[in-house]
């Protein structure tokens, strides 16, 4: 025992003696990390961790950048993140590899991929993951709502309801069922407009989601897309503050039940611009709604009976 120690161990800090003979002849495994007493034999501790850091860090940034652990596991990935790569073209050292063996590695690189996505629903996830970054790069959409569409769509995969369907139809109904599970403001044209699909291959595939994954998204309000049509309208915040009003008006006398949200925000916008005598037309605050005009001007009339001040030219 006394040779493993000077071979092995050395004397740990924090540990003083043994808990069975009280000696002080402790000695420490570098190797398993174990705590042994010369004396009796007993492990006083199985293995040591140490939590200190490794490296010097000079700021904030770098001490947060250099961390123990590397990131967390994501759905937007179709391994989580988990897989690892090797540098072909560079040694141990750091010195460039001879042509040959550049070659050679190269070949056990791709290897190496294949192995990963062995199975069919690997190579499946690989590729429709792939193309929900894109559009959901294309929508600028933010990561947790990329974080729901992923997972949605990794349920539908393992429902099996991909089989003798459209993947990309799947994956854009995924983006679209995670706006509509998140309140992202995002209508299904502009999700068909970023995939490239037909309005009728989203619609059919959202509908198999809802339907075979029990899946219950909440009800729009008009509330969800007053903001945003103020955004693209480049409305100041007095219009959006007054809209607000508006709607929580109509809300009280049960104006806004059972009628189209986006109708909605699109006619108490225009009424609130109107009012405030924000030159603005209806065929503009329709198409940023992704709405009819008729349907607006119908919400229009009803709104604008309860206004404080009566209007002078209700349509510009």
């Amino acid at each position: 025992m006394i040779t493993h120690e000077v071979q092995y161990g050395h004397e740990p800090e924090d540990i003083k003696s043994c808990s069975l003979c009280q000696s002080d002849a402790l000695i420490e495994d570098i190797d398993t990390g174990e705590v042994i007493c010369s004396n009796c034999g007993l492990v006083v501790r199985e293995k040591n961790y140490s939590l200190e850091q490794t490296w010097r860090a000079y700021n904030l940034t770098e001490e947060r950048e250099r961390s123990r652990s590397g990131y967390a596991l994501t759905n937007k990935i179709y391994d989580k993140g988990l897989s690892t790569t090797f540098n072909s073209d560079y040694g141990l050292n750091g010195k460039k590899l001879d042509i040959e063996t550049r070659n050679k590695m190269a070949r056990l690189k791709k290897q190496d991929e294949r192995t990963k996505v062995n199975d069919s629903w690997q190579r499946n996830l690989r590729v429709a993951l792939s193309e929900m970054s894109s559009i959901c790069i294309k929508l600028n959409l933010p990561d947790h709502v990329h974080e729901k569409a992923a997972y949605i769509y990794r349920k539908v995969l393992m429902k099996d309801l991909v089989r003798g369907r459209s993947i990309d139809g799947f994956v854009s109904a995924s983006v679209y069922a995670a706006c509509r599970k998140t309140g992202v403001p995002r209508s299904l044209s502009e999700i068909v407009k970023a995939s490239n699909q037909t309005e009728h291959i989203v619609k059919y595939h959202y509908r198999l989601i809802v339907k075979e994954l029990d899946f219950k998204p909440p009800i729009d309000k008009p509330t969800k897309f007053i903001s945003s049509l103020s955004s693209k309208l480049k409305l100041n915040g007095l219009i959006e503050a007054n809209s607000l009003k508006i709607l929580r008006e109509a809300q009280k006398r049960r104006l806004v039940m059972g009628k189209n949200p986006r109708g909605v925000a699109a006619a108490i916008l225009y009424l609130a611009c109107v009012e405030e005598g924000v030159r603005i037309t209806q065929a503009e605050v329709a198409k940023a709604a992704n709405t009819s005009e008729v349907t607006m001007r119908k919400r229009f009339n009803e709104y604008a009976s309860f206004l404080k001040k009566p209007l002078k030219n209700p349509y510009f």
